[in-house]
């Protein structure tokens, strides 16, 4: 949800259909939004940090045990996360 708000107040910016870009400030204006884009984005990611810290003991003492190897703790993580962060630059896109 606050990626949509935050695309859509960015996505403001761009409403107009003839927008200058003739001077260095209007460039400054697109890279402005582009790099809220990005570092917003960049740090969405923070939020799943803390859940995967407090997963940390619980594979550690399963691995030790050698009950699964750890890729079997990596593999559904990153398959789960590829179309959630493909969706979320496709709305940032769009």
């Amino acid at each position: 949800m606050q990626l949509l708000v935050m695309t859509t107040i960015v996505m403001t910016l761009f409403l107009r259909t003839n927008m200058h870009h003739d001077k260095v400030n209007d460039g400054i204006v697109f890279m402005g939004a582009l790099f809220f884009a990005l570092v917003a984005h960049m740090f969405n990611g923070f939020s799943e940090l803390a859940m995967a810290t407090i997963k940390l003991p619980v594979f550690f003492k399963q691995r030790d045990y050698l009950f699964f190897p750890a890729w079997a703790y990596a593999i559904p993580t990153w398959i789960l996360k590829i179309p959630i962060s493909c969706v979320e630059v496709s709305i940032t896109v769009f």
